[in-house]
């Protein structure tokens, strides 16, 4: 079953010592500026309400590329809206979407106004209207995308590919460079562009190009891109404009650098905890020691190496506490490997996308134990800002968390409880026809759609919240969803997960045996895998479409109906 590790290490790692240096205190809180975004839809038709009621307006943040932050604003009679988003960078690329259109936007703190007529949404080129902050340059950047989507040639990433063979690491950046920007200079021949939107361009397309070759690097193994360029070419930390592209490419240069450790791992001495770094975890996260432990553990805090006893002790102390050393030690040793390959502002982001893709896979507790640890090690602000946004979002539903927490304390195996309205949760120790025949039970003459997921992959919780909108299109009176999740942490991150995400439906936690057992009834060798069953509990449909091919998911259901 393919899954992501987790973050944990064993004992013989990290007893090789070396030098360490203290990291800093915690700085300051800051806090984010902020835009309103408000507008109005001219001549909205009851018919347009029904179908599209809100209009969302979101953004990105650098520490998850692929996740949107997304504000919903609800429209009212006369089609007016207005939402609030904080902003982190001094410009900041949104986007705003209503039904099937949308459009990206420049926002800096203040206020943006969008209007647009509903009687020409689908025939104008240019349907929005920008006012406020930014105003002139949104009006010509929406005038630049039309022209785009009209002009700008497919790109042939194999035929680039070929381009840049045998090419230094300068010249691929200027191929690559001239390349994203053919469309811009043919519009630049047309209009005067104003000097913001130009800088907001080229800040985008260096992002563009920063990426194509971080993911050239990583298939090439190349250790050397950031040495052959300067890093500031490929990701300089004073850029003011955050656009996906930015997310992307940071999103990118963390995969180069971990290829690298991984790497590094494979031919180098092994990774490392100095006996310092360690004494000082255990001093500050272990509070119950004995005054002899403790003393000594203060000691070993100041020392380069230590005795066997001192070893033995360390070993002790982090078999009595291994969830919470584990994970604190796997991320100082994994910062002291990136430590030797990139720079001090590289470093920065390192760290705080340790926890940032690590979050939705380790429950509140580690959270904020890793939150609390990691935050003050950072630098730069907006990354600090960046992952306070993240965190935030995770443990915003703490209170409903314990909720579920006690409403399914102490349930036996097989036994169903509603945790949440529509939402029930049941441990399984079924295998096989006995697992599906359960489901079917719960079904009680219904079709029943099965989902196989992880915690631990991303593509699998992507698609448990796509299923969403494709029960929002169906009737739970003729169809039950069931996802049935194993993880390679622990049955309470799966249940956390399910109550801050809420998706209605039957969740039932196995472990890893039945889920490679049920895997392969659904002929799949990778989560995320689904099936649909008949009203009588027989497999209608094996390898089914998941939730984020709704079309195909909806067609297969209502044939079945």
């Amino acid at each position: 079953m393919q899954t992501r590790r987790p973050i944990r290490i064993s004992v013989c790692l990290f007893l090789l010592i070396a030098l360490f240096a203290l990291l800093p205190e915690a700085r300051c809180q800051q806090r984010p500026d902020s835009v309103m975004v408000r507008g109005r839809i001219r001549n909205l038709t009851p018919e347009l309400y029904r179908q599209s009621p809100v209009v969302t307006v979101s953004r990105n943040n650098i520490l998850q590329a692929s996740r949107e932050m997304a504000r919903p604003a609800p429209l009212e009679a006369d089609g007016s809206f207005q939402v609030t988003l904080p902003l982190i960078y001094p410009y900041e690329e949104l986007y705003f979407n209503f039904g099937r259109i949308s459009t990206a936007f420049l926002a800096s703190a203040g206020t943006v106004e969008i209007s647009l007529d509903a009687d020409s949404l689908y025939r104008s080129e240019v349907p929005f209207r920008f006012a406020g902050t930014n105003a002139q340059v949104n009006n010509q950047l929406a005038l630049y995308k039309a022209f785009a989507f009209k002009n700008k040639p497919k790109t042939d990433a194999r035929q680039l590919s070929k381009q840049l063979y045998d090419r230094s690491a300068d010249d691929s950046r200027k191929i690559l460079k001239n390349e994203f920007l053919q469309t811009y200079e043919k519009y630049r021949q047309t209009a005067t562009v104003l000097p913001l939107l130009d800088r907001y361009i080229q800040s985008t397309t260096r992002y563009e190009v920063a990426a194509f070759l971080y993911d050239k690097a990583m298939a090439e193994q190349d250790r050397r891109l950031e040495t052959n360029l300067s890093a500031d070419s490929l990701r300089p930390a004073n850029d003011l404009f955050m656009s996906v592209q930015r997310a992307t490419a940071m999103e990118r240069f963390a995969a180069w650098t971990g290829s690298l450790v991984r790497d590094q791992a494979q031919t180098g001495p092994g990774r490392s905890i100095p006996i310092p770094t360690f004494a000082t975890l255990i001093d500050r996260y272990v509070p119950k020691l004995s005054e002899a432990d403790r003393e000594r553990i203060v000691a070993l805090k100041a020392v380069k190496t230590g005795t066997n006893r001192d070893l033995t002790l360390l070993q002790r102390i982090y078999r009595e506490n291994e969830e919470n050393l584990s994970k604190l030690l796997a991320y100082e040793m994994t910062m002291a490997q990136y430590s030797r390959l990139v720079d001090s502002t590289g470093m920065d982001f390192l760290k705080a996308t340790f926890l940032a893709m690590n979050l939705p896979a380790i429950e509140l507790s580690s959270q904020k134990l890793l939150y609390e640890h990691i935050l003050p090690q950072l630098a730069d602000p907006r990354y600090r800002l960046s992952l306070q946004e993240l965190y935030q979002l995770e443990v915003r539903d703490s209170v409903r968390v314990r909720e579920v927490a006690e409403r399914f304390s102490g349930k036996a195996d097989n036994e169903p409880v509603e945790v949440l309205s529509g939402v029930t949760l049941m441990r399984s120790s079924d295998f096989g026809k006995n697992l599906l025949s359960r489901i079917s039970e719960q079904a009680r003459g219904r079709l029943v759609y099965v989902l196989a997921w992880s915690n631990d992959v991303e593509a699998s919780r992507q698609a448990v919240l796509a299923a969403r909108s494709v029960q929002d299109r169906l009737s739970s009176r003729d169809v039950l969803f069931v996802f049935v999740n194993a993880n390679e942490t622990s049955l309470q991150l799966w249940r956390e997960w399910v109550a801050k995400n809420q998706p209605k439906g039957l969740h039932i936690y196995v472990d890893e045996e039945q889920m490679t057992d049920l895997i392969g009834t659904f002929r799949s060798g990778q989560l995320p895998a689904a099936g649909l069953l008949g009203r009588d509990g027989k497999i209608l449909k094996r390898n089914a479409p998941l939730p984020t091919q709704p079309d195909e998911l909806l067609k297969l259901i209502r044939e079945r109906l």
